[in-house]
């Protein structure tokens, strides 16, 4: 089952777009990223538990091979934890000054989680996937940098045959991506690449 489900997959991204046009990016003249970063948790506006941890995942790995010192999200998370919080929605209550104190970190990347959402109708389905993040001084509390940006993957069929096959398949492929807790594989990857990328280089 799972050849046929990665076949319609690989093909549905020929007509994979982003979801809306990209937002503009916000960028301080102070900016820099120097020193140790936090990534905190994800704050969740969706109803996908499995999706902030892949997405936080995907982040790690984006930041590292971009030459940012992260700080391990483990070690992060328990001194969080350490003091009540254990989701990112929570964070709102603490300052950027007081998450420096706890985490030892130099800079803050709030990470949040807009969209994480199949939608399959059998003529007509799509995976969407929207991120944003802000990068914060964290004994300032400058905004540094913030951006949005969508990924999402369409498709639309009129024949009834193949409308059915579709609705299988993508049925299939969400219970796969969620078995292994890794779901809109391709979608957020490709939002959380062009999320970071609107990183400067230095």
């Amino acid at each position: 089952m799972r050849e046929p489900i990665r076949a319609a997959l690989a093909a549905a991204l020929v007509i994979s777009a982003a979801g809306c046009a990209p937002s503009s990016v916000y960028l301080s003249k102070n900016y820099s990223r120097a020193g140790k970063v936090a990534l905190l948790p994800l704050a969740n506006n969706t109803n996908d538990l499995d999706g902030p941890p892949f997405i936080r995942k995907l982040l790690m790995e984006g930041l590292n091979a971009r030459g940012f010192r992260v700080l391990a999200p483990d070690t992060v998370d328990a001194q969080l934890k350490a003091q009540g919080f254990t989701d990112g929605g929570q964070l709102r209550a603490a300052t950027p000054q007081q998450l420096a104190q706890w985490t030892g970190a130099d800079l803050l990347f709030y990470p949040v989680l807009d969209r994480f959402d199949y939608i399959n109708v059998g003529y007509y389905w799509q995976r969407r996937v929207t991120v944003s993040g802000r990068l914060l001084s964290a004994q300032s509390g400058e905004k540094l940098w913030a951006a949005e940006r969508s990924h999402s993957t369409r498709w639309l069929v009129t024949d009834k045959q193949e409308a059915e096959q579709q609705f299988a398949v993508q049925t299939a492929a969400k219970a796969l991506e969620k078995m292994t807790h890794a779901p809109l594989q391709a979608e957020s990857r490709i939002a959380v690449n062009e999320l970071l990328n609107t990183l400067p280089a230095r």
